[in-house]
């Protein structure tokens, strides 16, 4: 068997967890309750949810947190604007 010498790093369950409570803390300002029951089920905030199920969770928390802060930029740019066409 031949190794690479740039091997991904595994996921590990505590990865997964800290990813979710991560993206969830950026989208949501508060904490979130994770824990690992088994090797594909966790328990998120007092529900059971599968090990897939999580992985596409914080991708789309991770999606929706860039979304906003965009739109937040957008509108920081736009107001910047406003003001300089009212100085005029």
């Amino acid at each position: 068997m031949v190794q690479t010498t740039q091997e991904k790093p595994a996921v590990t369950p505590e990865l997964i967890v800290q990813d979710y409570q991560r993206a969830y803390r950026q989208l949501h300002k508060r904490e979130a309750h994770v824990i690992h029951l088994t090797a594909e089920w966790y328990q998120v905030n007092g529900e059971m949810v599968h090990k897939l199920v999580l992985l596409r969770e914080i991708e789309r928390l991770r999606d929706f947190t860039q979304r906003q802060r965009k739109a937040t930029a957008d509108r920081g740019t736009i107001q910047k604007l406003i003001a300089r066409l009212r100085g005029m």
